[in-house]
């Protein structure tokens, strides 16, 4: 976990220089104004990063932090005090990391600090947005109703997650089968196919010689080329975690076809979601705005929040700050946003606009598989297409020529 230095205001007005360990600029701040102090730097410590096996192992599922607020929700509702609550969830949990954590933060709390100081030293397993509620729900003396709601925003954001991967499984599983069945085609059965060209002295064309020098250096060089292909995968997928694979990958699903209108309803609904929900919470705009903008799974619209967050904050309409980015969000949401503001309902507006997109994302992830089907199909055909025009035709040619 990258190491920060940091300089903060505690409520006495006096500076504070120390050192911590936090999975982001973001996430270390929110640690800091939960413990009542003001961040004014913050600053990585650059040094060479160690990667602990152990830490591989230390993961907490969406669906595992949904059952622990819906079980934490269910005994303060009972009327156990707090500490006492998160023991008995503790007893629940399968996960032993997270049984661990819950376990450290029921001793945090029975010491005398707050859930929500106690959660954010966790920034891997508690994100801001799940912090800062619980915080608005110690301020407001409502903590159990709080955890419900946000059980209800978890459970939300789990199922539109989930419904996600599950339309993209297929199109995933396809390709991959058909990588393996091309690999295996061109080391083992075309190689026997081609072998046949050797035994005439007939004039080949083109396509047929390019798929003949193909098919020699494949199996001539398999484990090479398999070594290759593995390792261009892992080199994408290395790629994909940096920064600049970030910018790339995250442009480009904004402007492929099909793709890009399925990425689009999904940041917004889960936009809509979380921001009407911190809203509802008590939280305020500016705040709301930036722990939304560090949730986005999207780069560009998480830079499209933050800088909203920061016109807001010196005085601009939040519509107009929206309006700025009109690829990012469609006109019904800054429409929508302008009705609120001018009403002073936003949360309310904002919860049907998640509705809205929540049903729409709904509706793309069931037609989805049936427009990826035919590409799917149109793609195997073309490939089959341009093997019997290289290999077949040819042979057909030479059989007549006999």
């Amino acid at each position: 976990m990258p190491e920060f230095t940091y300089t903060a205001k505690n409520r006495d007005g006096q500076s504070v220089t120390e050192t911590a360990e936090a999975e982001s600029r973001e996430a270390l701040g929110a640690q800091l104004r939960s413990q009542g102090l003001l961040p004014t730097l913050i600053s990585e410590k650059r040094g060479r990063k160690k990667l602990k096996f152990g830490t591989l192992l230390k993961h907490v599922s969406l669906l595992e932090k949904l059952t622990f607020v819906k079980n934490l929700a269910v005994t303060l509702k009972a009327g156990l005090p707090v500490s006492r609550a998160l023991v008995v969830v503790t007893k629940q949990m399968p996960n032993p990391y997270f049984r661990s954590v819950v376990a450290d933060i029921a001793h945090s709390v029975e010491s005398g600090k707050t859930l929500s100081e106690s959660l954010a030293v966790y920034p891997r397993v508690f994100s801001p947005i799940f912090v800062n509620m619980v915080r608005v729900g110690e301020s407001s003396g409502d903590l159990d109703q709080t955890l419900q709601y946000l059980g209800i925003q978890i459970s939300r954001d789990y199922n539109l997650i989930r419904r996600t991967k599950g339309a993209l499984t297929y199109p995933a599983v396809v390709m991959f089968a058909l990588l393996v069945i091309g690999y295996l085609m061109f080391t083992f059965v075309l190689p026997k196919l081609t072998a046949s060209f050797a035994e005439f002295n007939a004039e080949l064309p083109l396509l047929t010689k390019v798929i003949i020098g193909v098919v020699d250096i494949v199996s001539r060089y398999s484990i090479l080329v398999g070594l290759g292909l593995l390792g261009s995968v892992m080199a994408f997928v290395f790629w994909s975690r940096t920064q600049s694979g970030h910018a790339v990958i995250h442009k480009a699903v904004l402007y492929v076809p099909v793709i890009s209108k399925l990425v689009k309803k999904i940041n917004i609904a889960r936009f809509t979601i979380i921001f009407s929900g911190l809203l509802k919470s008590g939280m305020s705009i500016v705040e709301a705005l930036t722990i939304t903008g560090n949730t986005m799974g999207n780069i560009y619209y998480k830079q499209a929040l933050l800088d909203a967050s920061e016109k807001v904050k010196i005085g601009v309409d939040l519509v107009a700050a929206l309006e700025r980015y009109p690829n990012l969000f469609t006109p019904m949401v800054t429409q929508m946003v302008q009705v609120g503001e001018e009403s002073g309902t936003m949360e309310k507006v904002l919860g049907e606009v998640a509705d809205f997109y929540e049903a729409e994302v709904d509706d793309t992830v069931k037609n989805l598989s049936s427009i990826i089907e035919p590409l799917l199909v149109m793609f195997i055909g073309a490939v089959v297409g341009v093997l019997a025009i290289g290999l077949i035709m040819p042979i057909y040619n030479i059989s007549q020529n006999i």
